[in-house]
This record gives structure tokens, sequence and C-alpha cells, in this order.
């Protein structure tokens, strides 16, 4: 089973961020979209190892949200995105980009 991809930046290690999202699980918080995903759909989650993989590693700020911006856009366009991140905002600048290198494996 294909699951959604969940796109987040955070300014602290991911692991910090993963027990937050779990947490949020735990006790049914709807303020992660991580964790809304989770309980909306009643789907398992795991480790930080199984879940979690850094896209990008950028400081916070305006960078960090263009790309941010820019890999919802590019799951989104491939129907990956979770339910809950699709938005109306579209940039058609992201389909005129080149997919980085390291990104052009994602189905």
């Amino acid at each position: 089973m294909r699951y959604g991809i969940y796109i987040g930046q955070t300014g602290r290690p991911i692991t910090t961020r993963h027990r937050e999202h779990t947490r949020c699980i735990r006790t049914n918080n709807l303020n992660s979209a991580y964790a809304m995903h989770i309980l909306n759909n009643k789907h398992e989650y795991g480790t930080t190892n199984e879940t979690l993989k850094l896209l990008k590693q950028c400081n916070k700020g305006l960078k960090i949200n263009c790309w941010e911006s820019f890999y919802k856009q590019m799951y989104r366009q491939r129907n990956r995105l979770n339910t809950e991140q699709v938005t109306g905002e579209y940039n058609p600048l992201y389909e005129q980009a080149s997919f980085p290198r390291d990104l052009q494996h994602i189905p």
C-alpha cells in the first residue's frame, strides 16, 4: 500500500520533531498535519528511521520556505502528497524547473 507523503520543516533535529508528531498521535492532538493524517486514515506509524527522510537541509527562513513549497508541489503533481497538505496553492514556475538529480527518482 502506498501512503501519502508529508512535507514539513523544522529547525530542530528530525528525531525531536518525530517524537512531537507521535505524541500528537497518541493524544489525538490534531495540531500536527502528520498526526491528523495518521489518525484520520487509521495508518500505522513507526520509528524515525522507518518513517522520516531528510529531503533538504538548510537554515530556517525564506530559503527553507521555498524548498518546502517546491517539494509539496512536486509530490502533489505525482499524487503522493497527503491529502491534508494539498492546497489550492500552485506555482507554474515549478513546472519549468529542472528537478535536481537526487529528486528525479521520485515516482
